[in-house]
């Protein structure tokens, strides 16, 4: 809960974001993404997939600046919008799932370590040679965002432009790496997003 001081301060923060100040926005960014991101991993188990949910809610923070309500504790604001990019993302992952299924590729328990080895080289074989193919500019927004985890703000500095721009990146990068798993015959790895790099 908050107290009187908390409140009166937020609310001179929430007023300095209004007016663009990303000082501001760096400082409730790291008042609160802690435990958006505990939360997102709760629900995700991902490491990954939880730092997206993180800079997702706060590209919406940034986008909505101007028509955040003072009054109000920010962060019932961003817990609501964590809320419902988490429900859209187990929606989707279920989806995913529930095809992948449907085409019969479910977990064999017989499979042995040896095989789930080699796979999960080949795997990687072709995602280095995904990455490789994309354009310059999507391959250094997802090598940053995927290796050096960098959030899509530090991305946008780095590379002189915009968050929304760099998540566009992103998304087309994936998509790419996508395609380019199903031109090679094999199935996009839902996994590796999975799991940190």
């Amino acid at each position: 809960m908050y107290t009187n001081g908390q409140s009166y301060e937020e609310a001179k923060l929430i007023t300095l974001l209004a007016d663009d100040s990303e000082y501001a926005f760096q400082l409730l960014f790291d008042r609160h993404r802690n435990r958006i991101y505990q939360t997102a991993i709760r629900y995700l188990k991902s490491p990954v997939l939880a730092q997206e949910v993180v800079q997702d809610v706060f590209l919406k923070l940034w986008f909505e600046r101007r028509n955040i309500r003072r009054d109000l504790p920010l962060e019932a604001w961003l817990f609501t919008v964590a809320k419902n990019n988490l429900l859209n993302r187990v929606k989707k992952l279920a989806n995913e799932w529930k095809a992948l299924k449907n085409l019969g590729v479910e977990g064999n328990q017989s499979i042995n370590n040896t095989e789930d080895i080699l796979q999960e080289s080949e795997d990687n074989m072709i995602l280095q040679q995904a990455i490789k193919s994309l354009p310059e500019r999507q391959r250094k927004v997802f090598l940053l965002a995927r290796t050096e985890h960098l959030t899509y703000f530090q991305i946008g500095e780095n590379l002189g432009i915009s968050p929304l721009t760099v998540k566009t990146h992103m998304s087309r990068a994936v998509e790419n790496i996508k395609a380019y798993f199903s031109s090679h015959g094999e199935l996009f790895m839902v996994f590796f997003f999975f799991s940190a790099l």
